[in-house]
């Protein structure tokens, strides 16, 4: 099988200004936040979230870190609800400038070239999926095992058995790993080989997995006031999140993020809208239905727009 023909009327960006990536410690202009300040803006905000693969295993081969986990997230301040939005990211995509290639290689590519993984990664999902990206945020295996850790753990409620022969284990070897259903108290580690395993689901049921842990994250978040104890969050955490926003910017958000009803938060993915297929290389990828896919994001997400994170 060939690569699906070019998406018809692409939707294209007005280039962005290069923002170099900081962290939410970072120095900037203004002096880091000690509090979680209120976020003023009133237009819904999309952010990328991104999980980045940079295990010993690869970074020993040689290898560029690979985008593992890739959430499309918006916060509505007006209307107080928030969307996630799970690609998988074995999606056959068309990334600016290389041409056909899964959605997780733009990353490696984007930082291949010198650039930024996150920009290409970003200009990759504004031209497939027709939507407008404010800003990106992204943690590597090792940070995230920390900022578990960091908040006591998470409970997360497994709705299947997992059975996984074949999980990633050092060395390049394989282990088994087994998650029992009901609720699993998780730690760092234990959360992390939950977001990647596969071998007993998909890539579909992966990445609500990921969202799953996200929401654990944000309850566990309220259950230690984070809101009050932003200090001493901020100075634990150091530089474990990357991203293009101000750190003022990133506690706005995340306090508007804790402050949302949990049935106000959407969970979504791309079922029903992809299918398995293989290259004449041998790769596997999922082909999307584009027309539906935007529909999709689109009353998600609403139309594509300019930026509203200043």
């Amino acid at each position: 099988m060939t690569p699906a023909p070019r998406p018809s009327a692409p939707v294209t960006s007005a280039p962005r200004p290069s923002v170099p990536p900081t962290t939410i410690r970072s120095s900037t202009p203004t002096a880091t936040p000690t509090e979680f300040p209120e976020w003023r803006g009133s237009e819904p905000v999309t952010v990328l979230l991104v999980g980045i693969d940079t295990t010993p295993e690869r970074a020993g081969a040689g290898s560029l870190p690979l985008a593992d986990a890739i959430i499309l997230a918006q916060l509505d301040p007006v209307g107080k609800r928030a969307v996630m939005l799970s690609i998988p990211r074995d999606l056959l995509v068309e990334i600016p400038g290389i041409g056909w290639d899964r959605i997780n290689a733009a990353y490696a590519a984007g930082e291949a070239s010198g650039s930024s993984g996150p920009a290409l990664l970003v200009a990759t999902i504004e031209r497939n999926f027709a939507v407008h990206v404010d800003g990106f945020a992204e943690v590597d295996f090792a940070e995230f095992v920390r900022i578990v850790d960091l908040l006591g753990g998470i409970v997360i409620d497994v709705p299947a058995p997992i059975e996984d022969d074949m999980f990633p284990g050092p060395n390049f070897s394989y282990q088994r790993l087994s998650f029992a259903p009901g609720l699993q108290w998780m730690d760092g580690s234990r959360a992390l080989a939950s977001v990647r395993t596969r071998h007993d689901d998909n890539d579909l049921a992966r990445g609500l997995r990921q969202q799953q842990v996200l929401r654990a994250l944000r309850e566990r978040a309220l259950r230690l006031d984070a809101l009050r104890r932003a200090p001493q969050l901020l100075a634990a955490l150091g530089d474990a999140v990357r991203t293009d926003r101000t750190p003022q910017q990133v506690l706005g958000l995340a306090r508007l993020a804790l402050e949302l009803d949990a049935s106000r938060i959407t969970s979504a993915s791309l079922a029903g809208m992809v299918q398995d297929a293989t290259l004449p290389s041998g790769a596997a990828v999922l082909l999307g239905d584009w027309p539906a896919i935007r529909t999709e994001v689109a009353r998600l997400f609403g139309p594509p727009r300019t930026s509203s994170v200043r």
